[in-house]
């Protein structure tokens, strides 16, 4: 029999500028979540909407809102943040939006 244990996971709302190299698989949409799915502290990525963009020589630059989960609780909004600015491809962070929530997991 399983064990449920709670354990604390942070959600946010960001706004993001991501650069997309040119010839990723799919559309822009799905080349940023690539792009941002590979930050190493989070856990899940759903990119919702495209705010902006500029084509660049080598890549496209989105800025794009997404709702991420850390995979380990962040206390504050710039401990996010800095998880963030360290992805590859993430030109800049415009907005971090945290909503805590305890989850229960087996």
């Amino acid at each position: 029999m399983a064990q449920a244990s709670l354990g604390r996971e942070t959600e946010a709302t960001v706004h993001l500028r991501v650069r997309v190299p040119d010839g990723a698989p799919g559309d822009l949409l799905a080349g940023a979540a690539t792009v941002v799915a590979r930050i190493d502290a989070l856990d899940d990525v759903d990119v919702e909407e495209i705010t902006g963009i500029t084509p660049n020589l080598n890549a496209i630059v989105v800025d794009v809102r997404a709702t991420v989960t850390l995979r380990s609780a962040a206390p504050d909004d710039s401990t996010v943040r800095a998880d963030l600015e360290d992805g590859i491809g993430i030109e800049a962070v415009h907005e971090v939006a945290l909503a805590n929530r305890t989850a229960a997991t087996a």
